[in-house]
């Protein structure tokens, strides 16, 4: 069994492998949901509009649905604009493949808590969330821009769900490479023995002691380094919103937004303390 040392009760990595587990549980079924949803909406047929066609050059057909939308509420052709479904509508039906699906998730209520417009607006774009909530049919182009919508929404999972999975592998590197460096601190402890009995461990040895603490503290450089390139490749995949990084999104109810760097830096903390406390036995056993 490894050795529990002091500073690693309330070690923060241990906390940050927690925080990212549940991270990943939430984003795979997120993803999953809406893989269910775009799968329901792919079988609910599409109704034909009396607006001129949609612009099928558009990605993702939005074109078309704006289009829609400035002639159903322009003159009042194909529909009004705060038109509600009628019950038993497609529209209807997209709506009840939605809360079934996406609003479902078992953390949704604590994580959104958004009623069905307000999360439709947020994944898909308002644009989408006004024809799917403000109009009275489930036009053709609509249709399109929903399946293409939950295709990118499923996208953009699986793409967090990599960071996230890259992050769990970062954290578990730091913590397997800063293990030893915690157990050699200890080592040197247990040489030194107490305190006031330190210069009788011979200026010799205490130096020896002092060029091991001196590499264990270049490890930790090397561990903050990587820690930080690893940052910087989540910031250049992820376009998360503001300034919000990876790590400020996962850990934002940790203690810590950094965890791997706020462990170096105890650890460096550590091994500052110990180097002070060598080289003054070493000072008294001149």
């Amino acid at each position: 069994m490894a050795a529990i040392h002091a500073d690693e009760g309330s070690d923060p990595i241990r906390a940050a492998r927690a925080a990212l587990r549940v991270e990943r549980r939430r984003v795979v079924d997120e993803r999953e949901a809406f893989r269910a949803f775009r799968s329901r909406v792919s079988s609910i047929p599409g109704e034909s509009g009396g607006t001129g066609p949609a612009d099928a050059s558009a990605p993702g057909g939005f074109a078309g649905v704006a289009d829609a939308m400035r002639s159903a509420v322009g003159d009042g052709a194909g529909g009004r604009g705060d038109a509600a479904a009628a019950p038993g509508s497609r529209l209807v039906t997209v709506r009840d493949a939605y809360r079934a699906t996406v609003m479902s998730v078992p953390h949704y209520a604590e994580e959104y808590d958004d009623t069905y417009e307000r999360s439709v607006a947020e994944e898909f774009g308002p644009e989408l969330a006004y024809a799917l909530t403000r109009t009275d049919c489930f036009r053709e182009e609509y249709k399109r821009s929903v399946l293409s919508a939950a295709e990118t929404a499923v996208q953009e999972r699986e793409a967090f769900l990599d960071a996230v999975e890259s992050e769990l592998e970062s954290i578990d590197r730091a913590a397997s490479r800063l293990d030893p460096i915690r157990s050699e601190i200890a080592a040197i402890d247990d040489e030194l023995g107490d305190e006031g009995d330190d210069a009788a461990a011979g200026f010799g040895a205490l130096d020896a002691c002092r060029t091991r603490t001196a590499a264990l503290r270049d490890d930790c450089d090397r561990i903050a380094a990587r820690r930080q390139r690893v940052l910087a490749e989540h910031t250049r995949r992820l376009a998360l919103d503001g300034d919000l990084d990876l790590p400020g999104y996962c850990y934002q109810d940790l203690d810590v937004t950094y965890p791997v760097l706020a462990a170096v830096g105890a650890v460096g903390d550590r091994l500052e303390a110990l180097r002070e406390r060598i080289e003054r036995a070493m000072a008294l056993a001149r």
